[in-house]
């Protein structure tokens, strides 16, 4: 067998500046990391592409509109990791928009997850984020 069984993918919304950016809280009932934050996105499945994914889980987890602002942004590769206590394959992209953008997504619903919020570079280090992303947040401010 090649490669990991799980592959996800994640999308940092960010402004030009990289200093906002947007993240996804979960719900209490997310096992086992209540409430934790995380990036938008999720699960690849069978076969399925990482831009592919991407897009299925923006459209699931937020509502159309929201889901097409990111994907207007032509989101872009900045990262591949090794993630969570089974370190599964985890690709993450990100979309550049404008202050206006992340403040109209963080006032949108969410589908999946508690809501979506915007912080600021020093928030975003001090969240609890589920399956040791913050390993790919560090190492996605140090690019």
């Amino acid at each position: 067998m090649t490669g990991p069984k799980h592959r996800g993918v994640g999308i940092v919304a960010t402004n030009r500046d990289r200093t906002r950016f947007l993240v996804q809280q979960k719900d209490e009932h997310y096992v086992p990391h209540p409430r934790g934050y995380s990036f938008f996105g999720g699960a690849c499945e069978h076969g399925e592409s990482a831009k592919a994914a991407l897009t299925r889980e923006l459209r699931e987890e937020l509502p159309e509109s929201s889901a097409q602002m990111l994907l207007d942004a032509s989101p872009r590769e900045v990262g591949s990791y090794r993630v969570g206590p089974t370190a599964f394959s985890f690709l993450l992209f990100e979309a550049v928009v404008p202050d206006s953008v992340l403040d109209a997504l963080a006032q949108s619903p969410v589908l999946e997850g508690e809501r979506a919020a915007v912080v600021s570079r020093d928030a975003l280090i001090e969240l609890p984020f589920v399956w040791d992303l913050l390993e790919v947040v560090i190492d996605y401010l140090a690019d």
